[in-house]
């Protein structure tokens, strides 16, 4: 049974010691130097939001994703969500004059919500460049997320002018049924 157990350990740490690319490798000039303009300062316009992201994979489409997946969030994060943040810090000073300790311990957890259904966001750029890495190739992604405001606004304002309409419509029955019951009572009165 011992014979067992250690061929087993072996066999789970041979296999536990490949290791893929950094996927995060330190930034060449080359990398600097290429990228996107937009990247580094994102465009403005009136009626628009925008939030650059990159990321990186061994698969080109894995890494757009991932890249897309982050600027969405954030950009999401913006227009809509929900805060909660835990902060603590304890400080404790022991022992006296020269030769005492200060113990200072500080944390800090935040968790951001977004629970929003955010139509009108698109990829307004997009490219990929080819990186070196430890152990080969990887690929960074670079993307441009855009949030039409106007748009949203518009169709805001589209549904509220719907509901404006079906109540009308409604009101215009529950005044219509409303005379034909004092049409009715009137007719019963009189006998008409």
């Amino acid at each position: 049974m011992k014979k067992t157990s250690i061929f087993l350990i072996l066999i789970i740490v041979g296999c536990a010691g490949k290791k893929g690319p950094d996927l995060s490798p330190d930034a060449s000039r080359k990398t600097i130097g290429n990228m996107p303009t937009w990247f580094v300062n994102p465009p403005t316009d009136e009626g628009y939001r925008f939030q650059a992201a990159t990321a990186t994979s061994q698969d080109i489409q894995l890494a757009l994703d991932k890249a897309r997946t982050s600027a969405s969030t954030t950009l999401a994060g913006l227009i809509e969500s929900e805060w909660n943040a835990v902060v603590k810090r304890a400080q404790e000073e022991t022992g006296l004059g020269p030769d005492s300790d200060i113990i200072d311990h500080f944390s800090s957890t935040q968790e951001q919500i977004i629970s929003k259904q955010i139509n009108d966001m698109t990829v307004k750029e997009q490219t990929v460049q080819e990186e070196k890495s430890n152990t080969g190739r990887i690929y960074r992604a670079y993307v441009l997320m855009e949030f039409d405001e106007g748009a949203a606004e518009k169709r805001l304002l589209a549904q509220i002018k719907a509901d404006e309409h079906l109540y009308t419509a409604i009101r215009a029955t529950e005044l219509y049924n409303e005379m034909e019951d004092k049409v009715a009572k009137y007719r019963e009165r009189y006998g008409k």
